[in-house]
């Protein structure tokens, strides 16, 4: 831990729906999210997983294979390109709000997609962005997998900034890796499941617990009266029935807000670092509450590009 401590900051979970399947209009609901907690104090702004250009929650359905076709080619128009014009107009926006964000997207790289993490500095600056190690279950069937190149924790005003997407809250080895890095506060973004509450309860207060940091939690709420007019799936409302989770923890695991269901919302918190002190006082996974002579881990951080030239 940095022996300067950051100065307590608001925190704002973003909890609303995506204009799913619009690149654009869901970049403009960003932006104005971003505008709307600034304006309430945030200089910390998590908004949820894959929120540009919404969740792809049909990917548990692969038949009929046209319906399938056509979601997945609109999300691949509707992608994301890093670097490119939409990451420019997230970054002016995190200028402007002089906050540190972060945001949850389908990115677009060549011919493959990939769930993808990325953090704006209230400068503007991408500070860096990770790809979903592995995508879960039918995910699979969307997304491609990161790697261990990417996997970070930025300096920002908020102090050491990690985040993990979904079930990598579930990978341990993630989680230590992070506590490695002396993260202070970390972005937890999730999509809007009722069956993950439990699951995302445990996960975050526990990460809270064992990383000794503050922990933002990102959900959205969805419904099928929120799709575009003729969207494949949408006479099974079932399917889209999303009513968020968001929350502010503190570091040791105490609920600052939240979680709040069934609201198109967002949620704030005052986190005060020094909280990080007691926290660590408890356990501190990479240091006093550590055993090296017993357990020890391994992190490949190298890219793995599936070709390298001689």
């Amino acid at each position: 831990m940095p022996s300067a401590l950051p100065e307590p900051y608001v925190a704002a979970a973003v909890q609303r729906a995506p204009a799913w399947g619009d690149l654009q209009a869901g970049l403009a609901l960003a932006i104005d999210a971003i505008e709307e907690a600034a304006r309430e104090g945030a200089s910390l702004i998590v908004l949820p997983e894959a929120w540009l250009p919404g969740y792809p929650y049909w990917c548990t359905e692969q038949r009929p294979n046209r319906a399938v076709r056509d979601l997945f080619r609109n999300l691949t128009e509707n992608g994301v390109e890093i670097p490119g014009p939409e990451i420019a107009a997230l970054g002016q926006a995190a200028k402007r709000a002089n906050a540190t964000v972060v945001i949850g997207v389908t990115e677009r790289a060549g011919g493959t997609l990939y769930n993808t993490l990325c953090y704006f500095g209230p400068d503007g600056a991408l500070l860096g962005s990770h790809r979903k190690l592995v995508p879960t279950l039918s995910e699979r069937t969307v997304w491609g997998m990161g790697d261990g190149s990417d996997l970070d924790a930025c300096d920002t005003p908020a102090g050491r900034l990690s985040g993990l997407i979904c079930y990598e809250h579930f990978m341990a080895p993630a989680r230590y890796a992070l506590a490695g890095l002396g993260v202070q506060a970390h972005a937890s973004v999730w999509p809007g499941y009722p069956s993950l509450h439990a699951n995302i309860d445990a996960a975050t207060r526990m990460l809270a617990v064992e990383n000794a940091c503050a922990v933002v939690v990102a959900r959205e709420v969805m419904s099928a009266d929120r799709l575009p007019p003729g969207t494949p799936f949408a006479e099974h409302p079932r399917m889209w029935e999303m009513n968020g989770g968001s929350a502010v923890i503190a570091p040791g695991g105490k609920y600052l807000a939240g979680p709040v269901y069934d609201d198109e919302t967002i949620v704030y918190a005052e986190i005060d670092p020094a909280d990080l002190v007691e926290a660590k006082r408890w356990v501190d996974g990479v240091g006093h509450y550590s055993r090296p002579d017993v357990f020890r881990l391994h992190w490949d951080r190298s890219p793995r590009p599936p070709v390298v030239p001689e």
